[in-house]
């Protein structure tokens, strides 16, 4: 494949001169004139590494140490994953049995716990929806607000004492027996994510690197969607 236009991609183009000790093109097609330099910044293949390392038990620190970059870098790569992959499942129009629960994690100190709340849906075995925030009925009921758009027959729950007030008489199972679903998915959060680790000495510094880390957990590893990442590695 010949040089391509930066503009149109065409593959016509004439020597038009130096340009910094460069040979300088102008495109045929566009009359755009550009020389033959490298895109910066780093590779989508890297960037997808970066992801699929972080997803897989390695926290942003030790990514950062083997692809040799800063660890803010892994960071900034990690949210721009989370912006254009990872999206919360749409309802499907279909009734649906929810299991809700809450899991604990650390924001700036370990005095400053932060609870997640998180929906899993039994069906298709994804998670489909969180909230952070305190271990209150205000969390909670932000996030039940959201699941009213999917057609639920049962909510699934233990027995704390907001879902009892929050959910509808009738739709509202409460025992550990049906909470299986979301307690395995709460085991994988902490199994494959470091952040969440319950002996880690990782204490996030802000809320919405959990939220990114929940996003893509729910994308890349939650929903067995590994393989999305790696066709960007080739």
């Amino acid at each position: 494949m010949g040089l391509r236009c930066k503009r149109c991609g065409s593959e016509e183009q004439v020597k038009n001169g130096l340009m910094r000790s460069k040979q300088r093109y102008r495109c045929k097609a566009c009359g755009l004139n550009f020389t033959d330099t490298p895109a910066r910044g780093k590779p989508l293949a890297m960037k997808a590494t970066a992801v699929l390392l972080y997803v897989s038990g390695l926290s942003m620190n030790r990514t950062a140490k083997l692809l040799g970059v800063s660890t803010p870098t892994i960071q900034a790569w990690l949210e721009q994953f989370a912006a254009a992959y990872a999206q919360k499942p749409e309802p499907e129009g279909r009734a649906v049995v929810i299991e809700l629960d809450e899991m604990w994690h650390y924001l700036k100190k370990k005095s400053e716990p932060l609870w997640i709340w998180k929906a899993w849906d039994r069906a298709s075995g994804q998670l489909v929806d969180w909230e952070c925030g305190g271990r209150d009925k205000a969390t909670c009921e932000r996030l039940i607000q959201r699941l009213a758009r999917w057609r639920t027959r049962l909510y699934c729950t233990d027995a704390y004492a907001a879902y009892t007030v929050l959910l509808p008489l009738g739709q509202h199972y409460t025992g550990k027996d049906e909470t299986h679903g979301i307690e395995r998915d709460n085991a994988r959060q902490r199994h494959w994510l470091a952040r969440f680790r319950r002996r880690s000495i990782v204490v996030s510094k802000s809320k919405r690197m959990v939220d990114v880390s929940l996003a893509l957990f729910a994308r890349f590893a939650g929903n067995s969607r590994i393989s999305d990442l790696l066709s960007m590695l080739t």
